[in-house]
């Protein structure tokens, strides 16, 4: 059986609006133009697995970091994607 290979995320079409936050929960408006929209995604704080890129401040992750990412399974077209808990607080603080 083959699957899908995730594309990469654009990271300069994303829109991201923040709906809900909690220490280890996000639920985010994510709309990708043509790939996918997700009215109400939930989101979990977890280690980062790989490294990657901050979708909020486009900084670098590094694997071991604390971020945010999808929690829906099956897993949803945007399940690469990550925020940094670090960047995450940082724009809450600006």
């Amino acid at each position: 059986m083959r699957t899908k290979k995730s594309h990469a995320i654009d990271v300069s079409r994303v829109q991201i609006e923040i709906l809900e936050q909690s220490d280890t929960t996000l639920i985010i408006r994510w709309v990708e133009p043509g790939r996918c929209h997700y009215g109400e995604q939930r989101w979990r704080r977890r280690s980062a697995n790989a490294s990657g890129t901050c979708i909020v401040s486009r900084r670098a992750i590094r694997r071991g970091d604390a971020v945010f990412r999808p929690a829906e399974r099956p897993a949803p077209a945007n399940a690469a994607a990550m925020i940094s808990v670090d960047a995450f607080r940082r724009s809450v603080e600006e």
